[in-house]
């Protein structure tokens, strides 16, 4: 059974020498529903292209269960993250400019229940073609 949901994610990057940190914050509707033993959620992310001003869709699946959280990103830019607790896995980023190899070490992954649904936690380290790129936070909060 799908439900409908609303969804904020809350991302932080922090990088550089002086710990510069970078947020940002998606609102959106979503469906959710169960399948495999993943709480399954497909949203779709609004993006607009800085060079044209044309605007475009991501469409999104964030797959959870105990112990793994996977992204999934289809659209101009195309990706397929998994996380998995004191880890380190590999992907590629696919832009319009070619692919880059993404590592994620994950630090912590954790689901708490609200009154509403349920707020993901996820920490990890991000390296790009193997060179260390930040700290990050994602916080994903899921009411029904």
């Amino acid at each position: 059974m799908t439900k409908e949901i609303k969804l904020r994610i809350c991302g932080m990057h922090m990088h550089g020498p002086d710990g510069e940190r970078d947020d940002v914050e998606v609102v959106s509707v979503g469906q959710m529903c169960e399948r495999d033993g993943f709480a399954c959620i497909t949203y779709d992310e609004v993006v607009e292209e800085e060079e044209n001003g044309l605007v475009q869709v991501v469409k999104n699946l964030v797959k959870y269960k105990e112990g793994q959280l996977e992204v999934v990103k289809r659209g101009p830019s195309e990706s397929h993250m998994v996380f998995v607790p004191d880890r380190t896995t590999y992907t590629y980023y696919s832009t319009p400019m070619g692919e880059l190899e993404v590592g994620l070490y994950t630090k912590s992954l954790e689901k708490v229940m609200t009154e509403k649904g349920f707020h993901l936690r996820l920490a990890y380290d991000l390296e790009m073609n193997q060179t260390f790129l930040s700290h990050c936070n994602l916080d994903i909060f899921v009411e029904e």
